[in-house]
């Protein structure tokens, strides 16, 4: 069997983190081919869809030592398995490789469609008893009516991940104006805020959904004293624990809206418990949770994934 990873390069990745390479590496395990190639590496012609690929192989016992081939073309038609794991922003390339995708048929995961159409900020407004107090806007005057009402709020762009561009304001905060202007780009861009959750400070809790099931085990994201964000990326630190009955309530609320969009792969961020993201691009964590549990989330990802190929079924 082969699999084809669309990923970013690999010299900006973390290997011992990044959870690409550990689902490459665990595809291995279950005598899985990888290949990986890049939205640059696209080639419609004859009426296909090809990419230049490069075979991804990690020599045994050797930790994250892995050996790139030489450039081959392959039609997406012969790999098994379709692997979208392009960081964001969701930009016009990632839209291209979206529709091209989807024209030619193939069933990657995450499906482009639901990659095109379910924002990661704004797919929590599908759970209104999950979400906080929450506006999406280019207003200035909205936003500062809404921190003077909920006095502490979160602002953030609708394109981000890792935790950037997102800012913590209050009722006296003296930057709202430069905030605005940079976020938006003068009231030009949508943005969201959210009342601030005040158990953020004890932790953003990451839920993973393999095959519309949730992991009994989930990561704990603690921001650090310089910092409100729980965001590894940006100096958080982390706890592997078991879910809670909580976790469980939540996710019976989410898993129907995978179900509907044949979303394979997800990661709910949670605060206390409310929900504040649904990552679908590129979930991460898996390492983490591997490495500090008894859970081995590859093993899961693939072993599901291939059951589901033989079977035929998208949607169990």
């Amino acid at each position: 069997m082969k699999a084809a990873f669309i990923i970013n390069d690999f010299e900006t990745m973390n290997l011992e983190k990044d959870t690409s390479i550990f689902l490459i590496k665990e595809a291995q395990k279950n005598n899985i081919d990888t290949y990986a190639f890049d939205t640059s590496d696209i080639l419609v012609e004859d009426s296909k869809i090809k990419a230049t690929v490069n075979e991804v192989s990690f020599k045994a016992n050797s930790g994250y030592e892995y050996n790139l081939s030489a450039k081959t073309i392959f039609n997406l038609k012969d790999f098994d398995f379709v692997i979208n794991r392009l960081n964001p922003p969701f930009n016009k390339e990632y839209l291209y490789l979206t529709n091209l995708l989807e024209t030619f048929g193939i069933e990657a995961v995450n499906p482009p469609k639901a990659l095109r159409e379910l924002n990661e900020k704004l797919s929590i407004l599908n759970f209104p008893d999950l979400a906080p107090k929450t506006i999406v806007t280019t207003s200035l005057s909205e936003i500062r009516n809404f921190v003077k009402k909920n006095e502490r709020a979160v602002l953030k762009p609708l394109d981000g991940m890792g935790g950037k561009s997102i800012f913590y304001l209050s009722s006296e905060d003296k930057n709202l104006n430069v905030i605005w202007e940079n976020v938006t780009k003068n009231g030009k861009n949508q943005v969201m805020v959210q009342e601030f959750v005040k158990a953020a400070q004890e932790g953003d809790n990451r839920l993973v959904f393999i095959n519309y099931k949730l992991l009994p085990f989930k990561l704990i994201r603690i921001p650090s004293a310089e910092d409100f964000r729980g965001n590894l990326a940006v100096g958080a630190t982390s706890k592997v624990c078991r879910i809670s009955k909580n976790d469980e309530k939540a996710a019976q609320q989410i898993i129907p809206f995978l179900k509907q969009h044949g979303v394979y792969f997800a990661g709910a961020d949670m605060l206390g418990d409310y929900i504040s993201e649904l990552n679908i691009t590129s979930p991460t964590c898996l390492q983490e949770i591997y490495n500090y549990s008894e859970c081995n989330p590859g093993d899961i990802f693939w072993k599901d994934l291939i059951k589901r190929n033989k079977s035929g079924n998208r949607s169990s």
